[in-house]
């Protein structure tokens, strides 16, 4: 397409604009860091910049999920539903399917200030948790969705295929708006083998 930029600028103009957001993050950290030193605040504790902080690395397996498998099934759900769907996350999904690129630099953004064990954010144990298992969960549904296109087309396209595109969809769907749920209320989520394997990995930076 003649209009479309270069990749090369759409690479550079993604990274700047996900580099200002982490470096953004960073100093309101850095901030709520000191205040929280000056008043000797139990880090352990869950705050409301905590919990919401802890929604947003959520986008990106919802995306992940969207593109896999939302795409082919919910044209087939109600009206009222895919209507909802074009106002809201459609756009999202487009910007996300058009620029591949942008999921791998918020990957290593997000691994670097909040998994790494040296990472330049205070340590905040209910982000660096949510944060975890957000990236497992990308993960997760990239692997689902590379196997799932890899299977016959005829397949895909039959009733069964489309039946299991929609468990892996309402999979996903469920386990992203559980995180989402938990991390509103402070509370850890629960999700059988993936939540403990997150704690694992935590603990094993802690050692």
């Amino acid at each position: 397409m003649p209009n479309r930029l270069p990749i090369w600028i759409i690479i550079i103009i993604s990274t700047l604009i996900v580099g200002v957001t982490g470096l953004l993050i960073y100093s309101i950290y850095q901030l709520l860091a000191k205040s929280l030193k000056e008043k000797e605040y139990d880090k352990k504790s869950i705050t409301v910049i905590d919990r919401f902080g802890s929604i947003l690395p959520y986008g990106l397996p919802l995306l992940e999920g969207l593109q896999n498998f939302g795409q082919q099934i919910l044209p087939d759900y109600p009206f009222s539903l895919m209507s909802l769907y074009k106002k809201t996350l459609m756009p999202f999904v487009i910007f996300y399917v058009t620029h591949p690129e942008l999921a791998f630099i918020i990957f290593f953004v997000l691994y670097y200030l909040f998994v790494r064990v040296k990472s330049p954010v205070p340590d905040r144990p209910f982000i660096r948790f949510n944060v975890l298992q957000s990236i497992l969960l990308f993960l997760i549904n990239s692997l689902l969705g590379a196997t799932f296109r890899a299977l016959p087309i005829e397949f895909r396209m039959s009733l069964y295929g489309l039946m299991l595109c929609n468990t892996l969809f309402w999979f996903v769907l469920s386990t992203i708006t559980y995180s989402v749920v938990k991390s509103i209320q402070g509370k850890y989520a629960k999700i059988p083998v993936i939540s403990q394997a997150v704690r694992i990995q935590i603990d094993n930076n802690q050692t």
